[in-house]
């Protein structure tokens, strides 16, 4: 196997470069890591690793101190990481394979999670051959493929995975990197005011720390520029027509955003987010049909890329199956496609958060007059049966009027959990069958449930179903209880004061 070097820059990074070294110690055959002024443990624990270690001035350019570190290389191929990046374990084959191809810089896939849990997966050349004239270029978001090009090197997208923890670090360490980013990033645009790729990192920045309009402008700029003189390619132009899409989507511009999603489309069609996007403003808009054409490419799309096969767009944001398949159940559902509906709630029902979502939207459903709602609830009692499903069922037999069916629903939702209000509406029900006996069963248990909000209403009900079987005297007992809450309650107080005198006078 060829030598394989990795080669870092690094400054203060005791938190994550154990784990950055400790993910590729068996597959790399030296460590070089330059370092730009670390006051922590950082060398400490590259020397841990057995690192060659050296010192290096920062001068505010992330090119010059990576090609500092690759010149103190001596394998045929270098690997570069950040401290905040882990190589994903199983990737040790897929190196092997890849560095035995003729092809001299591979990209590879880098996942990051920003803070609130979002996944995004980019792709970078993070491998390539030690050759003569090969360097990083650009004083931040640096790059190395330009370079390989340029002396007639071969570029390949591969299967290789990195994991980037950087974006979910706390507020204020973000806040302070992308400041120190777009102060570099604007320098370099005062020296190349036409460079579309600085512009495109600058909107991207403005975008991170909040200024989003500021941001967009910039993106507009990055693409404004002929093309014959850009620095931006067709992946990366997609992808920044899918951020003008969403930006028009939550400003509820919807035609703007299809139309933004559909040239993305054009110049990246292996690709998930515009679909998936666009997906969405269909479904807002009630085109039923046209969203369920544009989650199903998504989904397509995005089994590929999962088995695979690179996706079109340089940066795409990972959408999970079950979200797709959650709008698709939404729209075959609306389209009265029971078939298709039942194939992707079978997806669907494992995740506990989409099936009391799409739970959720029946309810809405039904409180818009969808009466088809009952039918698929039933079923998806059926296939996974629950006290959420189960109190939505017996709420639709209560409005309906069917009470036999509600109290067994009832009845299932108590075997889930003993829940007041569903205790509650079973006595209801009870009594409204006429079944008192079985009411005072249920509701009896309130006589020891003082603080719950249903108290009063269990209580009373049970007066009607004590009544209902002829005991008075324990009909009597629950009014005083409801009159030491209400002692102002008239009506009470005459209910209390007729049953009072039935039992005084029997006959």
């Amino acid at each position: 196997m060829p030598k394989l070097s990795l080669c870092m820059i690094v400054k203060n990074e005791e938190k994550f470069l154990a784990g950055c070294l400790e993910s590729v110690k068996n597959i790399v055959d030296e460590i070089i890591i330059v370092d730009t002024g670390s006051t922590d443990k950082t060398i400490e624990i590259a020397n841990s690793y057995n690192a060659k270690v050296y010192h290096f001035e920062w001068k505010n350019d992330f090119s010059l101190a990576r090609n500092e570190s690759i010149k103190h290389a001596t394998g045929d191929w270098i690997l570069i990481l950040d401290a905040d990046e882990r190589l994903n374990p199983g990737q040790e084959m897929k190196i092997k394979k890849y560095l035995n191809l003729n092809f001299d810089g591979l990209y590879v896939r880098i996942i990051s999670t920003d803070k609130n849990g979002e996944l995004y997966v980019t792709e970078y050349p993070r491998l390539f051959r030690k050759i003569d004239g090969v360097k990083f270029e650009r004083k931040i978001h640096e790059q190395i493929s330009s370079s390989i090009l340029k002396l007639g090197g071969k570029l390949a997208k591969t299967d290789i995975t990195i994991t980037h923890l950087g974006y979910s670090q706390d507020d204020e360490t973000m806040r302070k990197k992308y400041e120190r980013n777009l102060r570099i990033l604007l320098e370099e645009l005062e020296e190349n005011p036409d460079d579309a790729h600085t512009c495109y990192h600058i909107g991207i920045t403005k975008t991170l720390i909040g200024e989003q309009e500021e941001g967009i402008k910039y993106l507009k700029k990055a693409i404004s520029i002929p093309r014959e003189k850009s620095n931006i390619n067709d992946s990366l132009r997609a992808f920044i027509y899918n951020i003008f899409g969403n930006y028009e989507f939550k400003r509820g511009n919807s035609s703007q955003a299809l139309n933004w999603f559909t040239e993305s489309i054009k110049l990246a069609p292996v690709q998930v987010s515009s679909y998936y996007h666009g997906g969405l403003v269909h479904l807002k808009d009630s085109n039923f049909i046209l969203a369920k054409n544009f989650f199903e490419k998504a989904l397509k799309n995005l089994h590929s890329i999962l088995k695979g096969k690179p996706s079109d767009l340089t940066i795409e944001a990972f959408i999970e199956p079950g979200d797709i398949h959650f709008k698709l159940a939404i729209c075959y559902f609306k389209l009265g496609n029971y078939h298709k509906l039942n194939e992707n709630l079978a997806e669907i029902l494992p995740n506990e958060k989409l099936y009391e979502a799409f739970l959720n939207f029946l309810v809405e459903e039904y409180k818009e007059g969808n009466k088809n709602v009952t039918q698929v609830i039933k079923y998806i009692s059926k296939l996974k049966p629950s006290f959420h499903v189960f109190k939505i069922l017996s709420g639709i037999y209560q409005v309906e009027g069917e009470l036999e069916n509600a109290v067994e629903s009832l009845r299932n939702a108590l075997k889930f959990k003993d829940d007041d209000e569903i205790r509650y509406n079973l006595g209801t029900c009870l009594a409204g069958l006429k079944r008192f006996d079985e009411s005072i069963k249920v509701l009896v248990d309130f006589l020891n449930r003082r603080n719950s909000p249903f108290f009063e209403s269990a209580l009373k009900v049970l007066v009607l179903s004590y009544i209902g079987e002829g005991n008075f005297y324990d009909a009597l007992s629950c009014y005083k209880l409801i009159l030491e809450r209400n002692p102002e309650d008239e009506a009470i107080k005459l209910r209390v004061h007729s049953i009072a005198q039935k039992l005084a006078n029997p006959h």
